[in-house]
C-alpha cells in the first residue's frame, strides 16, 4: 500500500501542508525540518502523487508528468568521465525521439544520501524510470525499483537472481581481445593494472588474466584506482621493487599514466614495453605514443539503454528479464605496433 502525505507529516510531527511545501519547494520552512521530512519520506518510501508534482506550477523545470526520467551514474564512475558522457549523450540523443528528458543524477554514497534528490526529480517532472549507469549495490538497485518500477542498469554486470533490465559492456570480451593482442606481439610478462578489485571491470580483467596465465611467462596484477596518477605510480612502484614486464594492460585513464612512467624511466614504448587500454577515450589517441585500445560503442551503451526503458514504460513484462551486452572491439594503435 502507497505511503500518503498524511502518514509522513505524523510521523514527522508536522501539518501536512508543511510535507507539501517540501514537496514543492513553496513556502517557508527550515532547513532543519525539510531535512528531517525528505528523511522520513526515504524511510517510508513515499513518493509523490501526480497531484502534488503539478503543484510546483510556478517552477520553470516542470514539465509534463512522466516525461522526464532519471539517469543516475554510480559513485565508481568520477574516473571515467569522458566514457560515461558519451554514454549520457547516446542517452540524450535517443530521448529526443520518444520526447523524453533525462536528468542527470550522481549517486552519493548511500540510497538514502541519493534518495533526496530523487525526490526532487519525481516531484518536479513525474519520473517516469530510472537508468542506472555503472556500479550499484544490490540493495541500491531494489530500493529504486521500489519508487520506479521501470529501472535498467547499463554498463555493469547484473547477477542472474535480480529481475533487472541491463544493458552491459563485453567487459570480459574486451580484456581477453587486449591480453590476446600482446600475446600475438609476442609479450611474455605482463602486467594487468586494475581498478579496486570490487569493482566489476576490475573482476573481468582478474578474471581474464587468470585465463590467460598460460599464454604468457607472467601474468601480474597491480591494483590501483582508474587514475592517471594510479597508473603513473603503479609502475614506478614495480620498476623500484626490481619487475619487469614487455606488456602493460589497464584501462585508458591509467595507461596514459603508465604510459608517462615508462617514459620517464627511459623505456621506449612499444619497443620495450607494448601498452594497451580499454575504453577508447581521445585522449588515449593523442597519447604518445597512441595508446591501443578496446572500444565499446558509449553512445549505443547509452541509446540502448533509453530503448529498452522505452519498452518496459509501454508495458512489456518480458523486457525486465532482458539482458543485451554491446560488443568489444580491438583498435590497434603505435603503442603495440
Amino acid at each position: 500500500m502507497s505511503v500518503s502525505i498524511t502518514q509522513v507529516a505524523v510521523k514527522a510531527g508536522v501539518s501536512s501542508m508543511t510535507v507539501s511545501r517540501v514537496l514543492t519547494d513553496t513556502g517557508s520552512v527550515s532547513d532543519k525540518t525539510r531535512k528531517r521530512i525528505l528523511k522520513i519520506m526515504a524511510n517510508l518510501g513515499y513518493v509523490p502523487s501526480a497531484a502534488a508534482r503539478s503543484m510546483r506550477s510556478k517552477d520553470t523545470l516542470r514539465s509534463i508528468a512522466g516525461s522526464c526520467f532519471a539517469l543516475i551514474f554510480g559513485v565508481d564512475t568520477q574516473n571515467a568521465d569522458e566514457f560515461f558522457c558519451g554514454v549520457a549523450r547516446g542517452a540524450e540523443k535517443e530521448s529526443v525521439n520518444y520526447n523524453l528528458c533525462p536528468l542527470q543524477v550522481h549517486w552519493q554514497e548511500s540510497f538514502n544520501a541519493s534518495f533526496p534528490r530523487l525526490q526532487t526529480i519525481s516531484a518536479i517532472t513525474g519520473m517516469c524510470g530510472a537508468i542506472l549507469a555503472g556500479q550499484f549495490s544490490r540493495s541500491d538497485i531494489e530500493k529504486i525499483q521500489k519508487h520506479t518500477k521501470n529501472v535498467v542498469v547499463i554498463d555493469s554486470p547484473v547477477a542472474g537472481d535480480i529481475e533487472v533490465a541491463s544493458v552491459e559492456s563485453d567487459n570480459s570480451g574486451g580484456c581477453k581481445l587486449a591480453l590476446n593482442h600482446l600475446a600475438e606481439r609476442k609479450c611474455r610478462r605482463v602486467l594487468v593494472i586494475t581498478g579496486p578489485k570490487t569493482h566489476y571491470f576490475s573482476q573481468a580483467m582478474m578474471d581474464s588474466a587468470r585465463q590467460f596465465s598460460d599464454k604468457f611467462e607472467c601474468i601480474e596484477i597491480a591494483e590501483a584506482d582508474y587514475t592517471i596518477q594510479g597508473g603513473r605510480d603503479v609502475i614506478y612502484k614495480q620498476w623500484k621493487n626490481g619487475k619487469r614486464y614487455d606488456g602493460v594492460f589497464s584501462n585508458d585513464t591509467m595507461a596514459l599514466g603508465a604510459n608517462y612512467a615508462l617514459s620517464k624511466l627511459g623505456l621506449k614504448i612499444p619497443k620495450q614495453v607494448k601498452v594497451i587500454g580499454f575504453d577508447n577515450i581521445v585522449y588515449g589517441e593523442c597519447s604518445l605514443p597512441p595508446i591501443s585500445t578496446i572500444d565499446i560503442d558509449k553512445a549505443k551503451l547509452g541509446s540502448e539503454g533509453v530503448k529498452t526503458l522505452v519498452a518496459m514504460i509501454r508495458g512489456n513484462k518480458e523486457i525486465s528479464q532482458i539482458k543485451k551486452v554491446i560488443p568489444a572491439k580491438l583498435i590497434i594503435r603505435e603503442s603495440t605496433f
